[in-house]
C-alpha cells in the first residue's frame, strides 16, 4: 500500500481536531493530501495552510460544505450534541470515521444509521511521524482499500474482526505512548537522582528506550532472548532485573495501569450513550 495520498479521492471533514486528529491530519498533508480536500470544524484547531477551519457545523454547511469522509475527533462526551446535527449529513456514500475512545460501532450505527459505513479507528500519537499503530474495525459497506490508504501513512495498521477488544486496544496502544513517555521520564529522573545531569539523563534514557525498541522491532527474537544477550549471571544487568522482577510487581503494576485506562474507556462510552 502506498503512503502517497496525492491521488486520494474524496472530501474529508474533521469534526474536532485536537492532538490526535491533528497529528493524523498533519501526517496526511505531509503524505500529499490536497488541503483543499479537507475542512475542519473546531474553533480551537491550529491553522494549517490551505485547510479551511469552521467554528461550527452550521458555518461549514452555510459555506456549501460537503464530505465523502467524516471523522469524529472531538471528545467522546460531545457525541450526543454533535450527532443530532451531523447525522443528516452522514448519508449515502459517506463513510463515518471515529477515533472516539469508548464509542462502539453499534453506538455509531445507532447515531449515524444512514452512513455507508461506520469505521472505528484507534491510532496513537506516533502517527505524527508515520510510526504509529492504528487498530481498525468497521460495520456497513466500508471501502477498506480507501480506509487503508488513509491509515497507511500513519504507520502500522491492525485490522480487527470486530471492536469487542477496542477498549483494551485504546488503553494498550492509544494510551500506550503516554505510559512509555512516563517510564522514560521516571528512568531519567532516577539517573538524575543518582548523579547524572538532567539533560544527560533524559538524552541517555531516550536513546536507550528508542534503541531497545528499534532493535526489538527489527529482530525476529522475543524480548526474553534479547534480555539474555544483555544480562549475564551475577552481573550488573541481572542485579537490576532482580529488582524489576521482584514478586511480579512490574507486571502487576502495568496490568493495573491498563485496566484503569480500559475501564475509563467503558465509562466514557456510557457517558457518550447518556447512561452515565
Amino acid at each position: 500500500m502506498t503512503k502517497d495520498l496525492t491521488t486520494f479521492n474524496g472530501r474529508l471533514l474533521l469534526v474536532g481536531c485536537g492532538n490526535m486528529a491533528g497529528a493524523m491530519l498533519d501526517r496526511w498533508l505531509a503524505a500529499g493530501l490536497d488541503p483543499a480536500q479537507v475542512a475542519v470544524v473546531d474553533p480551537a484547531a491550529a491553522k494549517r495552510p490551505g485547510v479551511v477551519i469552521h467554528a461550527s457545523l452550521a458555518e461549514w454547511r452555510g459555506a456549501g460544505g460537503s464530505a465523502d469522509w467524516i471523522m469524529l475527533g472531538m471528545k467522546p462526551q460531545q457525541l450526543g450534541e454533535v450527532a443530532g446535527e451531523l447525522a443528516p449529513l452522514a448519508i449515502g456514500d459517506v463513510h463515518l470515521l471515529s477515533i472516539l475512545a469508548g464509542v462502539s460501532l453499534s453506538d455509531l450505527a445507532e447515531r449515524f444509521p444512514d452512513a455507508k459505513a461506520q469505521v472505528r479507528i484507534l491510532p496513537n500519537l506516533a502517527a505524527r511521524i508515520g510510526a504509529g499503530v492504528s487498530a481498525v474495525a468497521s460495520s456497513g459497506d466500508a471501502d477498506m482499500d480507501a480506509v487503508a490508504a488513509l491509515l497507511d501513512p500513519l504507520g502500522r495498521t491492525v485490522a480487527l474482526p470486530d471492536d469487542s477488544t477496542m477498549d483494551l486496544v485504546t488503553a494498550f496502544t492509544g494510551s500506550g505512548p503516554a505510559f512509555v513517555f512516563r517510564l522514560i521520564e521516571a528512568y531519567a529522573a532516577a539517573g538524575e537522582r543518582l548523579g547524572l545531569s538532567s539533560d544527560d539523563s533524559l538524552a541517555l534514557a531516550t536513546a536507550t528506550f528508542g534503541g531497545a525498541a528499534a532493535l526489538l522491532a527489527e529482530s525476529d527474537e522475543r524480548p526474553g532472548t534479547l534480555i539474555a544477550q544483555v544480562a549475564s549471571k551475577g552481573g550488573t544487568t541481572q542485579a537490576g532485573l532482580d529488582v524489576l522482577d521482584n514478586d511480579g510487581q512490574l507486571a502487576a503494576l502495568l496490568t493495573n495501569v491498563l485496566r484503569a485506562a480500559r475501564d475509563r474507556g467503558r465509562e466514557l462510552a456510557d457517558i457518550a450513550r447518556g447512561d452515565g
